[in-house]
């Protein structure tokens, strides 16, 4: 039975970690996801908290960190300078994940419209791939790639089966995210099957493919996606997204990796962010999902138990 195992940090993406963990941990999962970005969500990118602060908030909490969901910006694919600070940005956020304990990251390259044949930009992004896994091979760290990616030139199903095939490293998995199957709305099972055991992690969160700008303002989505007419960032039952379609074929493929609620809020209050979690939690539940028996609902502290 597809089961969530964790709970990721930007679900809180306006406040900081030293009020999103102890929300996460009252919550009930003990094993957590850190999203931190160069544009917002600025949990655990080059401040505040250290590397050894965070590895002790963590431990006092019985939190287990599984992955570090980060990214400086997204390079510009042609500018070779643009590509080493991508690079030298992660050489030095990687030595800090291990020292916190952390032991996958993501990394997102290719923005799409930058002026190149989109062949040429895979190719060169494929390259950069490989670069920023060799040297996190070197230092014990598995990386994620979240493909496909609305935003990111490896949009659909074949050109992802064509970089998996180049990158045939050991430490290199895939990250499926349920929001961008629900707008790009690609073959699930047979990606799922193609795929195989290069997928590693999952992301639940849901999305439409049409929202308004009405939706966007309501949602009060942050300027890198109000760019679009869909909606990525939508609790679990208030989009399009099949989560009991997504369950059966996780459980079909033998998948037994993490999966993270993703739940991502912004400028929201704490209380709503909390009552937003547990309707999303509920919907998931009521799809097929199983939670971790500690999980609670924040609406009165009851443990799930299931």
């Amino acid at each position: 039975m597809a089961r969530v195992t964790a709970m990721s940090s930007i679900g809180y993406a306006f406040y900081t970690l030293y009020e999103a963990l102890p929300r996460m941990a009252a919550r009930g999962f003990k094993r957590v996801e850190i999203g931190s970005f160069g544009d917002y969500c600025y949990h655990f990118n080059f401040g505040s908290p250290s590397p050894s602060e965070l590895r002790s908030m963590l431990s006092d909490l019985g939190l287990t960190p599984i992955a570090l969901n980060w990214s400086p910006a997204v390079a510009t694919t042609y500018d070779r300078a643009s590509v080493d600070g991508w690079l030298d940005a992660f050489d030095r956020k990687m030595d800090h994940a291990l020292e916190v304990g952390i032991p996958m990251m993501t990394m997102h390259f290719g923005m799409k419209g930058q002026g190149m044949q989109v062949a040429d930009q895979r190719r060169m992004a494929a390259e950069t791939y490989r670069e920023m896994a060799e040297r996190a091979l070197s230092r014990g760290m598995k990386m994620l790639l979240e493909l496909p990616h609305l935003y990111l030139v490896h949009d659909s199903c074949e050109p992802v089966h064509e970089l998996l095939e180049s990158l045939d490293l050991p430490n290199v998995g895939l990250l499926l995210d349920s929001s961008h199957w629900g707008v790009i709305g690609y073959d699930l099972e047979a990606f799922v099957a193609r795929v195989g055991p290069r997928l590693w992690h999952i992301h639940l969160r849901d999305s439409t493919p049409d929202a308004t700008p009405e939706q966007d303002r309501k949602f009060k989505r942050p300027a890198i996606v109000g760019r679009s007419r869909y909606n990525l960032t939508l609790t679990p039952g208030l989009g399009g997204v099949d989560f009991a379609r997504l369950g059966a074929a996780l459980d079909a493929s033998g998948y037994r990796g993490d999966v993270t609620t993703e739940f991502e809020y912004f400028d929201m209050p704490l209380d709503e962010i909390e009552r937003q979690y547990d309707a999303g939690l509920a919907h998931l539940r009521a799809c097929g999902w199983t939670l971790p028996a500690s999980v609670r609902d924040a609406s009165d502290g009851r443990s799930e138990n299931r």
